[in-house]
């Protein structure tokens, strides 16, 4: 079993992005868009281990606890099993 990505919602997708390329080298994939719900993302890979997902979607409110009012809080952890 491994983790494979973990999913953080944003209020800024294209400012996220900038920030996980520029401080800790990650390389993003095409972005995502589904135009029917407003949802888009991008995966971060980071060269090794799990990839990191990040999402914007309207109506996702900010958590006030969070520091960065551009990270709205952790959406899922995704996991691989293998086979039974």
């Amino acid at each position: 079993m491994k983790i494979t990505h973990a999913a953080l919602w944003t209020a800024d997708l294209e400012r996220a992005r900038s920030f996980y390329e520029s401080w800790f080298g990650g390389r993003a994939g095409a972005r995502y868009a589904n135009p029917r719900t407003g949802f888009s993302s991008y995966f971060l890979d980071f060269g090794a281990g799990a990839r990191l997902e990040l999402m914007q979607m309207p109506g996702i409110a900010p958590r006030p606890d969070l520091g960065d009012a551009q990270m709205l809080g952790l959406a899922h952890l995704a996991f691989a099993v293998g086979t039974k």
